[in-house]
C-alpha cells in the first residue's frame, strides 16, 4: 500500500514530519484531516493528496488562502518530491514511499513460476470478484449540473415604513445570528441564515440604516462564501470516496450535502437521495 510522507515547515521556523498510510491524505484544519494545520493557515479541508500510479497528485479543495505549488496557485497538479506545496504560510515537502513487496505481489510471483500458478492467479481473481460483488447496480456518477446553494435574486423588504422596516430588520438579524450559531450542528441553518441576513440588509436600507445594512450584507457574504467552499469540498470528496468505495465516510458526506441542498432541490439533491438508498442496500449505516 505504501505511505505518504510530509516534511512540514511552519511560519515560525518549527519543523515537523507526518506519515499517512494509504493512497490518499487530506490536509486542513478540521479534526478529521490526516494532516492538521492551524486554522489561521488553512481552510476546513484545504488540499487532497492522492497516489496515482507511482506519483502524487494534489488538488485544491478551498480557494482561500490559495494553495500553491512552487509559488504558483494550485488547482490540480502532479506533485514531485522536490516541489514545495504551500498552504497559507506553511510549506510542505511531500513524497510517496511504496511497499517494497507486499503479500499479494509475493504470492503472484511465486505462483507465476509454475503451471499451477498460472491457473491459480485467474482463479483467485474470479473468486475475489464473486466474494465482493453484491449483485447490485453501480452507483452512478453525479449529474454534470449542480444547483447553486443560494439565489442571486434581489431581496425586497416587506416593510416599507422606516420604523417598521428597522424593527423587522432587527428581528431578522437575531434570527440569522441564532441559526448561524447552530451551524456546527445543523448546516442547513447556515444556508437559511444567509437569506435572513440579506433580508435584514434590505430592511435596514429601507429604514435608512445604511451602516447596519452593510454589516448585514457583509455577514451574508462571508457566510455564503464559507458554505460554498464547504459545498465544493464535500462534493469533490464524495466523488473520491465513492470511487475508492469508502462507503462509511461517503454516507456522512451524503448526509451533509443533502442538508445543504434541501432548501433548493434539484438534480444533484435527487442524486444524493439515490446514493443514500444504494448505500443502505449495501448495509452502510
Amino acid at each position: 500500500m505504501g505511505i505518504i510522507k510530509f516534511d512540514i515547515r511552519h511560519p515560525n521556523g518549527q519543523r515537523e514530519s507526518a506519515i499517512v498510510e494509504g493512497q490518499r491524505a487530506l490536509l486542513g484544519s478540521a479534526s478529521h484531516c490526516d494532516v492538521r494545520l492551524a486554522m489561521d493557515q488553512s481552510a476546513y479541508e484545504h488540499v487532497l493528496i492522492e497516489v496515482v500510479g507511482s506519483t502524487l497528485r494534489a488538488e485544491a479543495l478551498a480557494q482561500q488562502p490559495p494553495a500553491t505549488i512552487d509559488g504558483v496557485e494550485l488547482v490540480a497538479s502532479t506533485l514531485s518530491p522536490q516541489a514545495v506545496l504551500g498552504v497559507g504560510n506553511v510549506r510542505l515537502y511531500v513524497s510517496f514511499v511504496p511497499d517494497a513487496l507486499d503479500g499479494p505481489q509475493l504470492l503472484e510471483k511465486k505462483q507465476a513460476k509454475s503451471p499451477l500458478g498460472l491457473l491459480l492467479v485467474p482463479l483467485l481473481g474470479a473468486l475475489a470478484y464473486l466474494a465482493f460483488w453484491d449483485g447490485e447496480s453501480k452507483i452512478a456518477p453525479p449529474p454534470a449540473q449542480v444547483q447553486a446553494l443560494f439565489s442571486d435574486a434581489p431581496v425586497s423588504c416587506p416593510q416599507q415604513e422606516s420604523s417598521r422596516a428597522r424593527a423587522f430588520a432587527e428581528e431578522q438579524t437575531e434570527l440569522a445570528e441564532g441559526k448561524q450559531e447552530r451551524l456546527p450542528f445543523a448546516i442547513e441553518d447556515g444556508v437559511a441564515a444567509v437569506g435572513l441576513y440579506r433580508l435584514a440588509a434590505s430592511c435596514f436600507s429601507a429604514g435608512s440604516e445604511d451602516a447596519r445594512a452593510r454589516e448585514a450584507e457583509q455577514a451574508a457574504a462571508l457566510l455564503k462564501q464559507d458554505l460554498s467552499d464547504e459545498f465544493r469540498a464535500r462534493r469533490i470528496r464524495l466523488s473520491h470516496l465513492l470511487t475508492v468505495e469508502d462507503y462509511a465516510l461517503a454516507l456522512k458526506d451524503v448526509a451533509v450535502l443533502r442538508a445543504l441542498t434541501s432548501e433548493r432541490k434539484g438534480r444533484y439533491f435527487e442524486w444524493l437521495n439515490q446514493v443514500a438508498e444504494q448505500l443502505k442496500t449495501k448495509g452502510v449505516q
